[in-house]
């Protein structure tokens, strides 16, 4: 039952904050990513031990320590609304904002005039604001989004709990360092799925490793056992995931996973993506200024938590309430509550 357990967690939670995909209204102006300013050539941010993603503590000019995750799978920031309010931050617009291939939900744009992250400060930066920290069952505050490191190299050293933000950038041809495809703000970067290549997302706002369209279920092989079906959390709504143990190969970044576990969204946005789970087997660098990207090996793998095989998609969800979860497994209907 663990082992079902943690998976059903996983997959439940497999699109929280995955893809954040902004629509401006009409009249709108986008919003501004921000400054970023520190000094020297390279600042670290410390990841916190919060398992799943990859987050960092913010300063928003209260003294409070706030958790952002850093996410490469938003290109807007985004902040709980209730703590835009109680900070009285500038009303300056709204939009729309949600995952991939599904509703949106409006939301206000607020700006930031100054916040700290580490011995970074960030100025004058836009945040979307949405009910993040219910969304999240209080584990999250805001996400940093891809376009605040636009003139920066971002490195996600998950071995080591730490993010590096520097003044260097890749150059192609370099041991690891691959180009990749801006698609609508996200990074794009293709991956082998059983012989088949796919157009996949890199994705560490997710908390799991692959996510597949639902359209290639039919005509990929998986293992008789351990499939089944369970409802994922999306910005903009919940939507079917199907799972189950792949029957051949994936080919990503390099590294070959046999036989892994992989998810179906239902509806999908028509591409793949890679989480966290898959992630922090590397320290992955983004080069926005070039479009490059470098995947290199970990050093620092840290070992699967008790009772998690190594390829297991298991993750910590502590939220206020329990998680209750209607699962179809094998034809029989369930109902399991996760606290």
């Amino acid at each position: 039952m663990r082992h079902q357990t943690n998976l059903l967690r996983a997959m439940a939670l497999t699109a929280i904050l995955v893809a954040i995909v902004p629509v401006c209204l009409a009249g709108q102006q986008a919003p501004q990513p921000g400054q970023l300013d520190f000094a020297g050539d390279t600042v670290v941010l410390h990841m916190t031990k919060q398992a799943g993603h990859p987050r960092v503590v913010v300063d928003l000019g209260d003294g409070e320590e706030h958790v952002f995750i850093v996410d490469t799978g938003a290109s807007v920031n985004v902040i709980d609304a209730a703590i835009a309010a109680s900070l009285g931050f500038e009303v300056v617009g709204e939009m729309q904002i949600g995952a991939p291939g599904g509703p949106q939900i409006p939301g206000d744009i607020v700006r930031s005039p100054l916040a700290r992250v580490g011995d970074a400060t960030i100025r004058d930066a836009d945040f979307v604001t949405m009910d993040l920290a219910g969304f999240s069952g209080g584990m999250t505050q805001g996400i940093l989004g891809l376009g605040l490191f636009r003139h920066h190299l971002l490195t996600y050293d998950y071995g080591q709990d730490e993010i590096r933000v520097s003044r260097n950038s890749l150059a192609s041809g370099e041991p690891g360092v691959i180009p990749y495809s801006d698609h609508d703000g996200h990074i794009q970067v293709d991956m082998d799925v059983a012989g088949t290549t796919l157009a996949t997302h890199v994705d560490t706002g997710s908390m799991v490793g692959f996510t597949l369209p639902i359209e290639m279920k039919e005509s990929l092989a998986l293992k008789p056992v351990g499939q089944g079906a369970a409802r994922a959390r999306l910005v903009g709504g919940d939507r079917d995931v199907q799972f189950g143990q792949l029957d051949g190969d994936i080919l990503f970044a390099g590294a070959r996973y046999e036989n892994p576990n992989v998810g179906f969204m239902d509806p999908s946005p028509g591409y793949g993506n890679v989480g966290s789970r898959v992630l922090s087997d590397f320290v992955v660098s983004i080069d926005q200024k070039n479009h490059l990207i470098r995947f290199e090996k970990s050093q620092h793998k840290k070992a699967a938590a008790a009772g998690e095989g190594p390829r297991r998609l298991g993750v910590q969800f502590r939220g206020a309430e329990p998680l209750r979860l209607e699962v179809d497994r094998d034809g029989q209907t369930k109902i399991i509550e996760i606290q």
